[in-house]
């Protein structure tokens, strides 16, 4: 489980806060041998938070995809608690919401995406 500490620590560690990066979810598909390999990708275009299941959503759109430096602005102004609220991908397949927690963090630095990894369902 990743929660919004890690993610904060983990941009300024692999893209050093640069606010040109975009967010971007990335599904990985497991094969056969235990492999991932990515199946799609979509671009984050705003966040949600709920206090009640202690979660962030970034939820996945064609509108304008969400910037780092506008993220950072506001997850740091967060509370102690609200940071370890856990990092979740909404979207929707087949007309229904699937909300899948992350595996894993990364970075696609010629195309300035920082990415939510994701397991493909």
């Amino acid at each position: 489980m990743k929660v919004i500490i890690d993610l904060i620590e983990d941009i300024h560690t692999a893209i050093n806060n640069d606010n040109s990066f975009t967010l971007t979810a990335m599904s990985l598909a497991e094969n056969a041998e235990g492999e991932f390999t990515p199946s799609w990708q979509s671009e984050v275009c705003e966040y949600r938070l709920n206090d009640t299941d202690k979660k962030i959503y970034f939820l996945l759109g064609k509108e304008k995809s969400l910037n780092i430096g506008d993220l950072l602005k506001d997850l740091n102004t967060l509370s102690n608690e609200a940071m370890m609220y856990e990092v979740c991908v909404s979207y929707s397949k087949e007309n229904q919401r699937i909300d899948s927690s992350l595996i894993g963090f990364g970075e696609a630095l010629d195309d300035k995406k920082y990415l939510l990894f994701i397991a493909d369902k």
